[in-house]
């Protein structure tokens, strides 16, 4: 085994794989699914994005929007996730991240999220008073009730 890392060949292949690793997750997300038509516009500026579910995880952040990401605690006030979506519950806190995006990177995770299909993106107050945008399911009808 030591014979084979000792290989400059070794090192070369292992350097390449990283490069293409980084470069497919920080230039060219082709695991993203495209972006949905009825998806809105991102905003005009960076932007708050609240994560309760799996963009509170870094690790998911980095994959879906290309960079590490820093995030801070935050509560959402009158919410309580309910399996992949929130439901009002007006004496409960979620508790969650905040972090900040670009719009190109916003676009990133509407794609990730399949807003305008599958999530929408609501604007919505924390406890703290700064607002955030929160992906939330669509109300589904028809045959989108029934597929995942």
């Amino acid at each position: 085994m030591n014979i084979l890392i000792s290989k400059p060949s070794f090192w070369l292949a292992l350097i390449v794989l990283l490069l293409g690793i980084w470069l497919m997750i920080s230039r060219a997300p082709v695991y993203l699914p495209r972006l949905d038509a009825n998806a809105p516009p991102p905003p005009d500026e960076d932007s708050y994005v609240f994560g309760f579910a799996t963009l509170a995880n870094p690790l998911v952040r980095f994959i879906v929007i290309g960079r590490p990401v820093p995030a801070e605690p935050a509560q959402l006030r009158g919410w309580q996730r309910n399996r992949r979506d929130l439901r009002g519950e007006p004496s409960m806190v979620l508790d969650g991240v905040r972090f900040r995006v670009s719009p190109e990177e916003m676009v990133r995770l509407d794609r990730y999220e399949r807003t305008g299909r599958r999530y929408r993106r609501d604007l919505m107050v924390l406890e703290d008073g700064t607002s955030a945008w929160v992906y939330r399911l669509k109300a589904a009808e028809g045959i989108e009730a029934v597929h995942d």
